[in-house]
Formats: structure tokens, sequence, C-alpha cells
């Protein structure tokens, strides 16, 4: 059996980390971030983050680019990261780049019970 675990509308102009306790020993199927706005892809003002279980999210042209508002995009999952222990975290860092992007994401992780 599969379960979502999300964070909503995690806002930043800054540097802004936000995490949730995996409920119990999973195994990540897939993580995919929205905005609700949309984020141009940018060279110099950027928006990186580091998502658990993923090899993370940038919005320069030559990384994952562009997020269409209201559209999911799904990430590469990091090999080697996916299990996470009862407890562990299932963390999202964001930071701007250069002037950087306010953005309102949301973060979904797909998961199932780790045996």
């Amino acid at each position: 059996m599969r379960f979502p675990i999300v964070i909503q509308n995690v806002t930043t102009d800054g540097v802004m980390v936000c995490s949730v306790p995996a409920p119990f020993a999973c195994r990540i199927i897939s993580v995919r971030v929205m905005d609700a706005a949309g984020v141009a892809a940018n060279d110099t003002n950027y928006v990186d983050a580091d998502i658990t279980g993923t090899t993370g999210y940038d919005s320069r042209a030559a990384n994952q680019g562009a997020l269409t508002a209201g559209t999911a995009l799904s990430l590469t999952l990091s090999p080697g990261a996916t299990v996470i222990p009862a407890g562990g975290e299932l963390k999202a860092s964001f930071a701007k780049g250069g002037s950087g992007q306010a953005c309102k994401m949301g973060i979904i992780w797909l998961v199932e019970p780790a045996n």
C-alpha cells in the first residue's frame, strides 16, 4: 500500500527548511514538486532545493528549470537515499541564488512501508 506525504505552501523569500517525521519505516517511490504561481527558469536569480530522497530541484535553465503554475514536476530519486527509518525526516531545504525567486511550493513524497 502506498501513501502520499505532503508539505504544502512552503513560502520562501530566502532560506527555508521544513520537515515532517516519517510515520513508519518507508521507501520513497516518487517525489514531485509544484508551485502555485510557477517558477521561471533563470540562471542568475533562482531557487535551489535539497529534498530528501532526490537529487534536488534547481530552477536554473541548465538544471530542472521552470515550474509551470499548478503542474507537478517529478524529481530524480537519489540511489541509496530512498529508505527512511520510522521517525526519520522527510525534509526540504530551499535557498535563493542571486536575487532569488520567491516561491510557494508543495512537495509530495509517495511512500510505501519498507520491509
